[in-house]
């Protein structure tokens, strides 16, 4: 039985509550329905700077003094920004919950944004930047995530470039509190050992003098092109993504999605595991993922391997995916995929920070919360023909390459654009 409670304020905004009495800590956090997909196209990496300079200071404390109230008492506090979510969380014991929270609502609804500090930050960022474009596995999802949604927000980087970064201002980062941390998209999810009333108190001090505000809409993507994007790069790899559109995260496939990327190459058991690695040796690092926004999805698999592999892993894969598709899982890979999808869930049930991110999650996601009684059901209702069919309709839909790597291993992803069965 789901025991969490939602109360749901006047402007909107929402409190949950996780009780899990036997702890003796709690994981406390502010959620928010909007990321980078809600910046301006001219100020790429917003939302992301925005996040970076909250712990810059809030509400009279400086960047030291908001390290110093979390970690005195033996509390870990974080953030993190995605194309539809903000986050701020803070893990700690049960009796500072009260003050954590008050810390991390601070920071999203009374930053400093010191004049100084912001410039000083981008240079920070642009060392970020710097280092996830030298690491080859970044640059490749990158080049893959502008593939599938061109001109789009969900195709441009989370952190920005440094043209959008650089002409960011102070005022810049005030609008675009202002319009995307709307009460209707605010969400304080609390799992653990806490003190209920005080953690209410808190919640409702920060929350209800919000003025109840429209939430922006979001423009859909666009059906991609078949499109190939490769970099050139002196490297002992070649490093692939090889993909096709999916279920979105709201859709009833989503589950079915993520069973077929189970079964394909989710694990060491996968038949992409086996296969490559296993089999072929072709392969140290081999894997399948459904991601999943909420409007649109995409099915896609990563590979590292020697250039002159590349080819023939890009060939597999795709054979591989027409199989599933042509003839379905066996029973025994259904099995092991509803016991993996089903076990990560169980575990993630039973650690507060999971719980929280969880609930906050099908809250703004779904606007109610879900029990996991019911995840289990859904899990376990897909069916061969449900991950056949997801396995044909995403096959059925553009292929999206990315290679970085040596020249002689850029070809794989073009063999995976043109390909025609």
């Amino acid at each position: 039985m789901d025991t969490r409670d939602v109360i749901t304020l006047p402007n909107g905004a929402r409190i949950v509550f996780d009780a899990m009495p036997g702890l003796r800590t709690a994981s406390v956090g502010v959620y928010l329905g909007a990321g980078a997909r809600h910046e301006p196209a001219e100020r790429n990496g917003l939302a992301h700077f925005l996040e970076h300079m909250a712990f810059k200071g809030a509400a009279g404390r400086s960047a030291r003094g908001i390290a110093e109230a979390v970690e005195a008492r033996g509390a870990s506090m974080n953030a993190a920004t995605d194309y539809e979510r903000t986050s701020y969380f803070v893990r700690c014991l049960s009796a500072d919950a009260p003050q954590m929270l008050d810390v991390a609502l601070s920071l999203v609804f009374a930053p400093d944004l010191p004049p100084e500090e912001v410039e000083r930050e981008k240079f920070v960022v642009l060392q970020e930047i710097g280092e996830a474009a030298d690491q080859p596995d970044d640059l490749v999802m990158e080049l893959a995530q502008a593939a599938s949604f061109p001109d789009h927000p969900l195709g441009r980087p989370i952190l920005g470039v440094e043209a959008t970064l650089k002409s960011i201002t102070r005022q810049d980062l005030i609008s675009f509190s202002a319009a995307s941390y709307v009460p209707r998209r605010t969400l304080v999810s609390v799992a653990g050992n806490f003190d209920r009333a005080a953690i209410e108190a808190v919640a409702r001090r920060w929350l209800e003098p919000r003025a109840a505000v429209a939430a922006q809409s979001m423009l859909a993507p666009m059906q991609p092109k078949p499109h190939a994007a490769t970099v050139s790069r002196k490297l002992e790899q070649t490093h692939l993504v090889l993909a096709h559109p999916g279920p979105s995260a709201l859709s009833p496939d989503r589950f079915a999605a993520r069973i077929f990327a189970e079964i394909f190459g989710g694990g060491m058991a996968s038949r992409l595991f086996q296969d490559v690695r296993e089999s072929r040796g072709l392969a140290y690092t081999i894997d399948a993922s459904a991601e999943q926004y909420s409007d649109t999805g995409r099915i896609s698999v990563f590979a590292g391997c020697a250039p002159g592999d590349a080819l023939e892993v890009g060939q597999i894969t795709r054979d591989i995916w027409a199989d599933i598709a042509a003839k379905g899982p066996t029973e025994a890979e259904m099995s092991r995929a509803r016991a993996v999808a089903a076990a990560g869930y169980a575990m993630a049930a039973e650690a507060p920070s999971a719980r929280a991110g969880s609930a906050a999650y099908e809250l703004l996601a779904f606007d109610r919360l879900i029990a996991i009684e019911d995840v289990m059901r859904q899990i376990d209702s897909v069916t061969i023909a449900d991950v056949s069919r997801i396995a044909a309709q995403s096959l059925a839909g553009p292929p999206i390459a990315a290679a970085v790597g040596p020249k002689a291993g850029l070809a794989a992803a073009e063999a995976f654009v043109s390909f025609r069965s």
